[in-house]
């Protein structure tokens, strides 16, 4: 009986367990239908673990967790039910970040997020190789983190890394304090130098106060046990006021810090909310509880499988102003809080300390956000990055003209898959959808919209031809529910190019779809070039993507010496397949669009099509806001890129000059073979003497090779110096305070050009100098620092030399005389722009080779030394110095401690083996500076700094020294000293 009884028991317990497992089992179904009805994306029925670091105990960093939670939930994922959230803390210790990221990128998790820039660079760094999807929000400059995000093009950055910038308000705050005291004069700051975010903030702030007229005392602190103090010190300056950015070392002492200035009956204003209740006058920033659900949104998109390469890492705005009356009491007299501005706010508290919830956010503008939400639709014919380009550019030109996704502006996106057959039913349905217009991305969409679209309007980008396409008889005479930006590339100048590169070309293939309007218009341009080329053309018609391939075959079997592909759509969705046949045949591709140089293509010569959506953002709002396309005229767009597929050449087995690539990919549009531009009879038509002012940083050996090719360039010049122009020389000795102070003076002096040599220089000019010619030297990366997008579109007065480091040519050599070399070390310098531009290509550069690049920070010349030190005593193979302004003016310091700890040294600055260095391969300074030189001449000359593409120096130099080789233990291959001459 006993037996029976236990068995009984038994069995019931297998039921019960058995029953269990089936509910549990249904559980994700069930949620799943629950989620579905709600709208949402239901997620797989799994469970998936997530780790999340904050760099310190901060209220905005737990609103921004408690965003992410709640995005995460609304796509599906709830904590305790099928999400396990795991949070980390660092408390303030860059030290305790980085133990804990290595534990996160090692620990299985499915997903990793973070708040703050210290806590994104720590777990980036640690997550290098990519394993886990990594999610990022609460950082106020992404693209100057250092964490390979393109500045210029948000969809390049690490295939696993995702998320959202938000920089603070920083503008918008010190033009509310000066409305709450007009005769505001001097403001304090406190930062940490260490703190990438608060760097990109002060940038900000120095460029507002210096409009402004308002002086900014600044003080760096390094710990916040040290910014109480800090805060005294400012006090004891002078200042009227004291502003806290988004800096976490001092927000973690923010209580201290504002108990000091209150004690001296002086203000404190923040870009961070709600530090009112701690005691600011006023705050302006984010709603960090809003940016993190958005953060948690794309954090849940991700588990539910996007891919996190497709994610555009676009900038939040989110802003709202908060107002402490309380405050006003103990304040020193000139302080108020103005009735227009308290009606802006969003949280009022009284003069007795009572909280008043007021008006919604208002946008880094300061206007209230708009009523109305438009709704777009953009419509494509298949995934393509050429289109992300170009929808990038459109929606940022959009944000630039008020209208901003998440704040007034709802999108769809949506494509036929390639297919033909789609395009109308998806126009179809868009046209009977809510949308208030189509946007048509490439030509067969545009015309299935002619149709297709009988109630809503059209805005086309991303197209080669709207006439040929049938959209209208001219640019101002189109259909009247159709106007747009066509993009016709630049056929001639690609061939050009080709012929440039590749002389030995006769005999040029090229394979189309017969049925696309944008391809006969692109194959009748092509057919012209080639004749006027001299060259024979073979073409070839592909109807489907399945004839691609043995279309290409076909023209391998005819022989020909090159292929060009158009931007057509046929050819471009089995471009891969294309490229294969032409690699196994040893066959270059000339083709229009620039990442298929990624794919397999040599030479890319065609429309930048961010640029092209961007200029559609124009007559896209207009007709949001009302207007008729008919009365918009169309208009073509197309600023042209050049890029050259290394890797590509190599695989060809081709041998090309460096100094033609740089010159083709620096100058957009090839110029005619042989073409020369000569100076004319008259070098100075103006007749008067031009007052050129040369604006210097820094005394470094780069700069005084610089200047040296200036002053041979000048000596050969057939213009005459005190009759048709005079210089003046002026150096801040690099005192970035003096540098802002001297080129006011030029400007007062009556300088007729300005000419920064250096790249801090060029950043004040780009921001002081709105009608003057600009024309710069010596600097890195241009478009760092704001004068422009591109070589060839930039500022309209700004032209000059740009002297970035030939990163590739640097590592193919060192990868060719030193392949043991894995890890690699650098030095840069936070403060500079150009520093963190170049340690970011270095770092690109790296991952692309399979090495690994350490680099260490050094603020200052004081912190040189010992900053050179600890990077010598990493495990590092050998230095590899960037070429900044710290570094260059402080070289012998880093040839110490390489000597000292044995490490080879190797530098991108031509000048320093001179110094000390083993080997080194940079731009030729002297080539550079004159380069310069003959840009300014072209100015005297009365050419438009606008329509001059920005230039490198067509010489690179190598040089080796195998004495200071040896005297960190390196002996240099014979190999190498032939290579660069050295004896």
């Amino acid at each position: 009986m006993f037996g029976f009884f236990r068995r009984l028991m038994l069995g019931l317990v297998l039921i019960a367990a058995a029953s269990a497992l089936l509910l549990f089992s249904d559980l994700g179904s069930r949620a799943g239908r629950t989620a579905s009805t709600a709208g949402t994306p239901a997620p797989a029925a799994r469970q998936v673990r997530i780790a999340y670091l904050q760099h310190a105990s901060q209220g905005i960093l737990d609103d921004g967790r408690r965003g992410m939670l709640r995005g995460l939930a609304e796509r599906g994922w709830e904590q305790g039910r099928n999400l396990t959230f795991k949070a980390f803390n660092a408390e303030g210790d860059v030290a305790v970040a980085q133990s804990i990221a290595k534990e996160m990128a090692s620990g299985g998790y499915d997903l990793l997020l973070t708040s703050t820039t210290v806590s994104l660079q720590a777990v980036a760094n640690a997550n290098r190789a990519g394993k886990t999807p990594h999610v990022f929000a609460l950082v106020s400059d992404p693209y100057g983190a250092g964490v390979g995000i393109n500045r210029d093009n948000h969809l390049d950055h690490p295939a696993h890394l995702a998320g959202y910038g938000t920089m603070q308000p920083v503008a918008l705050a010190f033009r509310t304090a000066r409305e709450c005291n007009p005769a505001l004069r001097r403001v304090g700051v406190l930062w940490n130098p260490a703190e990438g975010n608060s760097l990109a903030q002060v940038k900000v702030a120095r460029t507002v106060c210096a409009e402004l007229g308002i002086e900014l005392l600044e003080t760096s602190v390094d710990s916040s046990a040290a910014a109480a103090e800090a805060a005294g010190a400012l006090v004891a300056r002078g200042i009227e006021a004291l502003w806290l950015g988004g800096d976490v070392t001092v927000l973690t002492a923010v209580d201290a810090v504002i108990a000091v200035v209150r004690k001296a009956r002086i203000p404190a204003f923040s870009v961070i909310p709600p530090n009112v209740r701690r005691g600011s006058l006023f705050d302006v920033g984010a709603d960090y509880t809003e940016i993190g659900r958005q953060a948690g949104l794309m954090a849940g998109e991700v588990l539910n499988g996007r891919q996190p390469a497709t994610v555009s890492i676009d900038n939040l705005d989110a802003d709202m102003i908060f107002v402490n009356r309380q405050a006003l009491a103990k304040l020193k007299p000139g302080w108020s809080v103005p009735e227009a501005l308290a009606a802006r706010a969003a949280l009022v508290i009284d003069p007795q300390g009572r909280e008043q919830a007021r008006a919604a956010a208002v946008t880094s503008a300061g206007a209230v956000k708009p009523e109305k939400t438009h709704r777009i639709a953009l419509a494509s014919f298949a995934p393509d990055p050429i289109v992300d380009l170009c929808q990038q550019g459109l929606l940022e030109g959009l944000k630039e003209l008020g209208i901003a996704e998440g704040l007034n502006l709802t999108v769809t996106r949506t494509h036929a898959q390639g297919e033909f057959v789609n395009i109308l039913p998806m126009l179809q349905n868009l046209d009977a959808s809510a949308t208030d217009a189509i946007v048509a991305f490439t030509t067969p969409v545009l015309q299935g919209t002619f149709t297709a679209a009988k109630h809503k309007p059209v805005v086309f980008t991303c197209v080669t031809d709207p006439l040929a396409a049938g959209a209208g008889r001219t640019f101002a005479e189109h259909l009247p529910h159709v106007t747009g930006i066509g993009s016709l590339p630049p056929v001639a100048d690609a061939i050009r190019a080709m012929r440039r590169l590749l002389p030995h070309v006769r005999k040029v293939g090229t394979l189309y779809n017969s049925g696309e309007a944008n391809s006969v218009k692109i194959i009748s341009l092509l057919r012209e070039a080639t004749r006027a080329a001299g060259l024979e053309l073979v073409e070839l018609t592909a109807a489907s993507t399945n004839e691609v391939v043995p279309a290409m075959q076909a023209l391998v079997a005819r022989r020909v010496d090159a292929v060009y592909v158009p931007s057509d759509n046929t050819a471009y969705l089995a471009f891969d397949g294309l490229a294969k046949v032409a690699l196994d045949a040893k066959l270059p591709l000339i083709v229009e669009d620039a990442p298929l140089v990624d794919r397999g293509g040599l030479l890319a010569c065609g429309p930048g099509f961010y640029q092209s959506g961007r200029a559609a953002a124009a007559p896209l709002a207009r007709v949001l806001r009302g207007e008729s396309p008919a009365g918009i005229p169309m208009a073509n767009v197309s600023v042209n890129e050049v890029r050259i597929g290394r890797q590509t050449a190599q695989r060809l087995g081709l041998s090309l000059d460096e100094a033609l690539l740089r010159e083709l990919e620096s100058s957009g549009s090839a110029p005619a073979p042989g073409k020369v531009v000569g100076a004319p009879a008259n070098p100075n038509p103006t007749g008067k003497k031009w007052k050129i002012a040369y604006v210097i940083y820094n005394s470094t050996p780069p700069g005084e090779e610089t200047l040296a090719g200036m002053q041979a360039a000048w000596a050969r010049s057939a213009l005459v110096a005190g009759r048709d122009y005079e210089i003046k020389v002026r150096n801040a000795q690099g005192d970035i305070a003096l540098l802002a102070g001297i080129i006011d003076a030029a400007l007062t002096d009556g300088a007729d050009i300005i000419v920064p040599l250096s790249t801090p220089a060029l950043q004040l000019a780009v921001q002081k100098v709105k009608r003057l010619p600009v024309v710069f030297g010596l600097v890195a990366n241009p478009m760092a620092v704001g004068a422009g997008r591109s070589y060839t579109d930039h500022l309209p007065n700004v032209t000059g030399v740009a002297v970035l480091a030939p990163f590739g040519e640097a590592f193919d050599l060192l990868q060719r005389h030193f392949p043991t070399y894995r890890t690699l070390g650098t030095l840069f310098c936070p403060a500079e722009a150009n520093s963190v531009d170049l340690l970011r290509s270095m770092e690109a550069e790296c991952r692309k080779r399979g090495l690994t690049l350490v680099s260490v920070a050094a603020n200052t010349s004081a912190d040189l030394p010992d900053a050179s030190l600890a990077l010598a005593a990493r495990p590092i193979d050998a230095v590899l110095q960037l070429s900044d302004n710290l570094s260059s003016a402080g070289f012998p310091a880093i040839v110490r401690a390489a000597r000292q700890a044995k490490k080879p040294l190797f530098s991108l600055n031509s000048t320093a083996v001179n110094m000390g260095a083993a080997v080194s391969l940079g731009r030729d300074y002297h080539n550079g500076g004159e380069a310069t030189v003959a840009l300014i001449e072209r100015v005297i000359r009365g050419e438009d700094p606008g329509r001059m593409p920005f230039e490198l120096p067509p010489k690179v130099m190598k040089a080796a020294n195998p004495a200071n080789a040896a005297v960190f233990g390196l002996s240099l291959p014979p190999a190498l000293l032939q290579e660069v001459g050295a004896k």
